[in-house]
């Protein structure tokens, strides 16, 4: 029954503001690669855009459906916890809380509002960690099987997981559960693992094999090393921190948990020092939520203080609210300092406004113009944006990640309506460059998008489809 509560509240909660603000721009862009199945895009794999397919073919153009779908993998990894701190010998009491650790832990509350390979990858995480502490507490060995077609999945999910799998591997090979190596089940799962994956890894060798280029791009691209380590305690929670901390240590003093403590701390460490993003690891806190839970049950006897704690720690995760879920009203959010704090919700922020410009520049134009015109977006959310709002436009491209793949073989327009770029950088292209309008948004808010310039480029230099590979960007 409180698991029912716990996912009851998790769903309601975060569907009744589930389309408070609008499409964030990598909804748009899921949207647009749903529109173009294929076994690999450049930034992710390809499972999160078939969800977006199926789902958008089921409620077309849903925003609360489409994000329902986020919502529920978060409730599941809600039960996952539950079921790890059961396997580690906890009551009632420690699987309850360790779903209640979910529920309230900032990470898994702002990412299963949006819907992205995130709240997914999150899911698949929670699973493999569930099995892992089955398999060193001496569970049926041929459940490394199962392991590995979850972790194949992942894989097809978002390639962060490879961290875990790594951290694996240094807690089975720094703890005694090295014995685990010795049996041919480990192996045979990561073989199921790499047939899950063929599929992907047959689109990256015929597109260049840009996810790589791509992930080397996106290298280091952080706040910095202090940075990492500051979100990553704001990322699991500022009240949880003792359940982690305290969970990590109840397993590293028991001999068969030994490898999953070394898994957290192993997982942490590798994307610091492969220059990840904070949220990366995020993944693994249900495991560490799972074991504090067990660690607070077993340490803590008086009821009431353990009774403080949960209202301490849940009264924190009302005031931070605002920052996970879209509670505020739109005006109010743009007006206030949390669309700084938290910069998804100003990416939900102007897309019909930005629309709406490029359709008046393009109405604008003289008849003989439009005859001859394309429409080049800078980056996917411009172009995703302008493939759903629009009505009536021309040919949308964009050479932005997989945007790049989408555009039609032969592209020679007279004149090109041009979102977001630099005149300074389409002084290469285009011979005659005329500002048309500079981007704004009803609310004012000065988002990525607030200020750049929608231009009209005749006198083209060079054919586009010729100037196509120029314009690639993988950042």
């Amino acid at each position: 029954m409180a698991l029912l509560v716990l996912v009851a509240a998790k769903v309601g909660v975060t569907m009744a503001v589930a389309d408070r603000y609008g499409w964030h721009r990598d909804e748009l862009y899921y949207l647009a690669s749903g529109r173009h199945l294929a076994l690999g895009y450049v930034d992710y794999p390809p499972i999160t855009p078939l969800l977006a397919r199926i789902d958008q073919a089921v409620f077309p153009g849903s925003l609360p459906a489409l994000r329902l779908l986020t919502v529920l993998a978060g409730a599941i990894v809600i039960i996952v916890a539950a079921l790890i701190a059961r396997e580690l010998g906890g009551n009632r009491l420690s699987q309850a809380l360790a779903g209640l650790a979910v529920l309230i832990s900032p990470m898994f509350v702002g990412a299963n509002i949006l819907f992205q390979t995130v709240s997914f990858d999150q899911l698949i995480w929670a699973v493999v960690c569930l099995l892992l502490v089955r398999l060193v507490r001496g569970g049926d060995p041929r459940e490394w099987l199962l392991l590995g077609v979850v972790f194949g999945i992942g894989l097809e999910t978002k390639y962060t997981v490879i961290g875990l799998g790594v951290a694996i591997l240094i807690g089975l090979l720094a703890t005694n559960q090295r014995k685990q190596l010795a049996s041919r089940w480990p192996w045979l799962g990561f073989g199921l693992a790499i047939v899950v994956f063929v599929p992907n890894l047959a689109w990256q060798a015929g597109h260049h094999w840009d996810s790589v280029a791509y992930t080397f791009a996106h290298r280091g691209a952080t706040d910095g090393p202090i940075a990492y380590w500051v979100q990553q305690f704001l990322l699991m929670g500022p009240q949880l921190i003792p359940l982690v901390v305290g969970g990590v240590w109840w397993m590293w003093r028991r001999e068969q948990f030994r490898a999953a403590a070394v898994t957290i701390v192993a997982v942490e460490l590798f994307f610091f020092l492969v220059g990840g993003k904070a949220y990366y690891p995020a993944p693994i806190y249900p495991l560490a939520y799972a074991a504090g839970c067990v660690w607070l049950v077993e340490a803590v006897r008086q009821r009431w203080i353990r009774r403080v704690a949960v209202a301490v720690a849940v009264a924190i995760t009302l005031v931070l609210l605002p920052i996970g879920l879209p509670i505020l009203p739109a005006k109010a959010m743009a007006d206030s300092w949390v669309w700084k704090a938290r910069k998804d919700f100003a990416d939900m922020y102007g897309w019909p406004d930005l629309v709406r410009e490029v359709t008046t520049v393009y109405q604008q134009l003289p008849l003989a113009d439009r005859s001859s015109v394309m429409i080049l977006a800078s980056n996917y959310g411009e172009a995703g944006a302008l493939d759903y709002y629009g009505r009536g436009l021309p040919t949308v491209v964009s050479a932005h990640l997989t945007y790049y793949y989408w555009a039609p073989a032969h592209m020679a327009p007279s004149v090109v309506i041009v979102v977001g770029y630099s005149r300074q950088y389409l002084g290469a292209f285009f011979g005659d460059i005329q500002q048309a309008a500079t981007i704004t948004n009803s609310y004012g808010l000065r988002n990525e998008e607030y200020g750049k310039s929608i231009w009209i480029c005749r006198s083209p230099l060079v054919p586009l489809d010729k100037a196509w590979p120029q314009l690639k960007a993988l950042d």
